[in-house]
């Protein structure tokens, strides 16, 4: 790697991460940006914001913001306004999502003139086997490097956009990166500081989810839903979801996803119970009841969905709740969960009768629904 040609002073370059696989996206901000993360808008709308400084000689100060821009047809508008501006784009891309490039140029805006890096998460033999694909669409040949960690990838996008002259730009390129650097990553939304509730409070929010019939699990209180299990801390009032999809699943990455249903709590009263507390038992109740304002299901929605789902050999197709196939009518990345089954059974990767058995289902669950 050149050092560019560039002046002493400090440079500001707004930079995209986008793709297909949201979890996987913010794990590569996340692993680029340390410690400088913005994560509050993720549980409702998928963004996720980070800076990284790097240091040039003569006193050169490189600032990447990189913005996780959510990819899906609800927040397609959303997204679109989140991109203006951009000097660059990362483009994370798995061995399956090749065919999907040109469609999320068009429905992101993404002009095919930027400053490009496609992150392959695969072997470099996979990367090279993309790139003639690639090559066709952005219009350029794009060399095909291993790399060893995502800060070498942050000073190839660096240097590209410090450079004076173009014929000296490393970009457009693609890389290929070991899925093991870059594990998908949901971030956890700190707690506000206030005091967490008491053991009294804890024994007495117990007692009541006790008396609805739900499972307590040290000073956790699980409720269940055909989406998943979701884990009400009785300490904290903080609620994480366990998707029901990972059980279902041939991969092992077990996501948990935060879920917000009030940012605040305050304007609660009680002779024995604290504002937290009273906003605990609100939170069991309202998700045992089912009584959810439509951003905590939209959250939920969006927890059961995974553009990496694989089912699970060894789950019988007909054992998968119709609320998980329903996610899958049609999926961020533009296919069709039948779609991309039948693009397993070509790779091998599933079989006939299961294929089968999954769009006899699907056909059921479309009658059953426009009935």
């Amino acid at each position: 790697m050149t050092t560019p040609n560039i002046t002493e002073g400090r440079m500001i370059f707004k930079v995209l991460v986008v793709g297909n696989d949201l979890p996987l996206q913010t794990g590569f901000l996340s692993r680029a940006s340390g410690d400088r993360v913005s994560a509050q808008l993720y549980n409702t709308i998928g963004l996720t914001l980070g800076v990284v400084k790097l240091d040039y000689p003569k006193n050169l100060s490189v600032i990447l913001q990189l913005w996780s821009i959510p990819f899906s047809d609800r927040l397609e508008g959303l997204s679109r306004s989140f991109t203006k501006g951009h000097r660059a784009i990362i483009l994370i891309l798995k061995p399956n999502e090749i065919d999907d490039v040109p469609e999320m140029f068009n429905r992101l805006s993404l002009s095919q003139d930027t400053s490009l890096m496609v992150v392959f998460i695969g072997s470099v033999r996979e990367a090279e086997a993309a790139a003639y694909q690639l090559d066709a669409f952005i219009k350029a040949q794009m060399p095909v490097h291993a790399v060893q960690d995502i800060e070498e990838i942050i000073r190839y996008v660096a240097d590209s956009l410090c450079s004076n002259s173009s014929s000296k730009s490393p970009l457009p390129m693609i890389v290929a990166l070991d899925e093991h650097v870059c594990p998908v990553f949901e971030p956890v939304i700190p707690e506000p500081l206030t005091p967490p509730n008491s053991i009294e409070e804890i024994d007495e929010i117990r007692s009541i989810a006790n008396e609805l019939g739900l499972r307590i699990v040290n000073e956790s209180c699980a409720i269940e839903l055909d989406e998943g299990v979701l884990w009400v801390c009785m300490k904290t009032s903080a609620i994480r979801m366990e998707p029901e999809i990972c059980r279902l699943c041939s991969h092992r990455c077990k996501r948990q996803s935060n879920i917000c249903i009030v940012g605040t709590d305050t304007g609660w009263s009680s002779t024995n119970l604290g504002s937290r507390a009273l906003l605990t038992v609100a939170k069991i109740y309202a998700l045992a009841a089912r009584m959810l304002p439509s951003h905590v299901k939209k959250q939920i929605q969006r927890a059961t969905i995974c553009t990496r789902f694989d089912p699970n050999p060894a789950i019988p197709i007909e054992d998968i709740p119709d609320e998980i196939l329903l996610g899958f009518k049609e999926m961020d990345s533009g296919k069709s969960l039948l779609e991309a089954a039948r693009a397993r059974v070509n790779d091998g990767r599933l079989s006939n009768d299961v294929f089968n058995m999954l769009k006899k289902k699907l056909h059921n669950i479309d009658s059953s629904v426009s009935h």
